[in-house]
């Protein structure tokens, strides 16, 4: 198994120079599903993700971007969108109530979802995961309690989705989708991501100090490890989310798209640290630093 470390020349391609008649169709319309009463920080994070000066997704390059979530904590979220959409969600008490309706919508609309942050896990986070491996056929990210359910399913239904699936779990989560022991995982972070990619049909980007992708089929694995000990701290995961959204939407190569997008999480968490301190940094600060992450990446390319 050949790991390669991703560098920034082959994160650059990512980016080609953007012509003058192009329009916000042209790069992408992303969701993300998320949030839920007990967990309205995720998704917000995730807001942070797809708004303004912290939009990670449309700071990535997302055409589009709109966060999904239970109707009774949109108003949390509200304050944080600005370029982004609000779309509510059917909610019980603040927990969301899948609707065929409301993620068929979502399903036709957009070509990139993002599902799991914060959503909380039960049996509406299960029916909504089923529905998207059975009637989505683009870019579906699975993240957080959207993993958690996914694992309580049968693998032939996960093989079978007509979705280009990116799973990014940790390595607890990684445990409970693939069988795999924590310790097992960890002895050989590329062998385990390449050994889930095979039984899933999907790239997966193993989470760690060096973060792993591995696709289906393939031989490489690309590695990042970028990244700093202010980055333990919750929704770390959900920035993550809002750039993969916008970088896998219209990639090609979901490995290197993948890759890329835990390499500039990890470098914007680094700057967010020289800022802050260790102790002091929030993921919101991770937020605040990718587009200047981006920029450096573009302009020492000077495209």
């Amino acid at each position: 198994m050949k790991t390669e470390f991703i560098t920034e020349a082959q994160i650059r391609k990512l980016f080609p120079e953007r012509p003058s008649d192009c329009h916000k169709g042209s790069f992408g319309y992303v969701a993300l599903i998320g949030g839920s009463l007990k967990y309205s920080g995720a998704i917000r994070l995730a807001a942070h993700a797809l708004a303004s000066a912290s939009n990670a997704a449309m700071r990535s390059g997302a055409g589009v971007a709109t966060t999904a979530a239970p109707r009774s904590i949109c108003p949390l979220i509200a304050p944080q969108i600005l370029e982004s959409t609000l779309y509510p969600l059917s909610d019980n008490c603040g927990e969301l109530v899948f609707s065929e309706e409301e993620i068929g919508f979502l399903c036709k609309r957009y070509q990139c979802i993002a599902f799991g942050m914060g959503i909380g896990l039960s049996d509406e986070t299960l029916k909504v995961v089923s529905y998207l491996l059975t009637h989505y056929d683009r870019t579906l990210i699975v993240d957080a309690d959207g993993l958690n359910a996914m694992a309580r399913l049968d693998h032939g239904i996960i093989r079978s989705s007509r979705a280009r699936l990116v799973l990014t779990p940790h390595l607890k989560e990684f445990s409970g989708l693939s069988g795999m022991s924590i310790e097992e995982a960890k002895a050989d972070p590329s062998e385990a991501a390449s050994y889930l990619a095979d039984e899933l049909d999907a790239t997966v980007l193993l989470k760690g100090s060096t973060t792993v992708v591995a696709g289906p089929g393939s031989s490489r694995v690309l590695a990042t490890d970028r990244g700093c000990a202010g980055m333990a701290t919750a929704g770390s995961g959900d920035v993550l989310s809002g750039i993969l959204s916008a970088l896998c939407v219209n990639a090609d190569d979901l490995v290197l798209a993948a890759a890329a997008g835990a390499y500039i999480n990890g470098a914007a968490g680094e700057l967010a640290q020289s800022r802050r301190s260790d102790v002091t940094m929030t993921s919101g600060d991770t937020a605040l630093c990718v587009a200047e992450v981006i920029e450096g990446i573009l302009r020492t390319g000077a495209r």
